[in-house]
């Protein structure tokens, strides 16, 4: 099975940056291994993430979110803390193969649409 999965930060702050965002992919990639969801495509944006994933139909997506944001906040928040706060639920809609391609050309024109929302490069904290 397919779907288009997305989540968003805490009342929509924009506190992703590039670190955050490689945290995210990351951990994104790391909940995939455990729960079996393979991440076919991303996009992390500054206040919200969107993936296209690939699972099985006795896997359980709200595991592999669940992970997503936990191991991705950990990361964050470990580094600068108090960094990223997700907020509660996620979306998730079913897709059928025949609509891969027009969902995955979305997801990768998510910077284009929102070039106000492409997270920033890391300051260095001394």
């Amino acid at each position: 099975m397919y779907a288009h999965v997305t989540w968003h930060t805490y009342q929509r702050v924009g506190c992703v940056n590039q670190a955050t965002a490689n945290d995210v992919r990351l951990a994104a990639a790391r909940a995939g291994r455990r729960t079996g969801v393979q991440v076919l495509k991303g996009a992390v944006l500054t206040d919200h993430v969107h993936l296209l994933v690939s699972f099985r139909p006795d896997t359980r997506l709200s595991d592999f979110v669940r992970l997503a944001k936990t191991v991705s906040a950990y990361l964050a928040n470990e580094r600068v803390p108090g960094t990223v706060r997700w907020a509660r639920g996620y979306y998730a809609a079913t897709l059928a193969k025949r609509d891969l391609a027009q969902v995955a050309t979305y997801i990768a024109a998510q910077h284009k649409r929102h070039p106000d929302r492409i997270p920033a490069p890391s300051r260095k904290v001394y």
